[in-house]
């Protein structure tokens, strides 16, 4: 009888199926790797933020505590040793006149650089000769 015979298969992997597993594999671990790498920079953008608002809130509230008379005769820059954390960290304070005779606006800033981009953060208040909520 003529039967046909049908070659039995042989277990394994043949090349083709093990370079595209491969090939799979590869674009899997590479986009991780991306996703990791992009995480890193923004946690490393956050902690920046957060280093600069620090630094800024402290200087402010320094400068709250200050007699109203002395607020004038602050330089145009403070120094801070977070600002050592900060690439080009630059802290910078300016006192410019308000509406009236006993009001005062301040700005507290820093500057630094990330991933060659300039980058700021800035509180900015007013400052009162009788202080808060008093006539």
């Amino acid at each position: 009888t003529d039967r046909m015979i049908i070659p039995r298969r042989k277990e394994g992997f043949s090349a083709i199926e093990a370079l595209i597993a491969t090939v799979v594999l590869a674009v899997m671990l590479l986009s991780l790797i991306s996703v990791f790498i992009y995480g890193f920079g923004v946690i490393t953008w956050a902690r920046q933020i957060a280093v600069a608002t620090q630094i800024v809130q402290e200087e402010m509230e320094a400068v709250r505590a200050l007699a109203f008379d002395s607020i004038s005769g602050l330089g145009t820059t403070f120094t801070n040793a977070k600002l050592a954390s900060l690439q080009d960290g630059a802290g910078v304070l300016t006192v410019e006149a308000g509406p009236g005779n006993d009001i005062k606006k301040v700005t507290v800033a820093v500057h630094w650089t990330y991933r060659g981009i300039s980058r700021s953060k800035k509180i900015v208040t007013y400052v009162t000769r009788k202080g808060i909520d008093k006539r």
